[in-house]
Parts: C-alpha cells; structure tokens; sequence
C-alpha cells in the first residue's frame, strides 16, 4: 500500500472523522474507501460516456450515408 498526502478543508475533515467515528473505521481506511468509490464511479460513467459517443457517431454517419 502507498501513502499519500492530500489537503482537505476542515470541514470535509471532520466529515470524515464523524463518518470514521460512527462506522468504527480509522480516517484513512474511510478515505481509500472513498477514493476508491470515487474512481470506480469515474470508470463506470467515462465507458458509459464513451459507449453513447460512439452510438451517436455510427447513428451519424449512418444518416449522413443515406
């Protein structure tokens, strides 16, 4: 595993530890959760994103043959 160093506002930080708190989690087992929800969900959306791109390049050209 590596480390790494990010600023946060207080704010968020305190998000954090609350959510910490009530999961029975350390703070940075809460945030390589998040991270990790976070670039799964940016996968997720980036081939859905690139799948209905392509579907709309073929339906264009398609249109644009006839």
């Amino acid at each position: 595993m590596r480390q790494i160093s990010v600023n946060i506002s207080d704010e968020l930080q305190n998000k954090i530890a609350q959510i910490a708190k009530k999961s029975h989690r350390s703070f940075d087992e809460c945030v390589a959760l998040a991270l990790n929800d976070y670039a799964e969900n940016f996968e997720d959306f980036y081939k859905t994103d690139l799948c209905s791109v392509d579907k709309l390049e073929r339906a264009f050209f398609l249109s644009v043959g006839e």
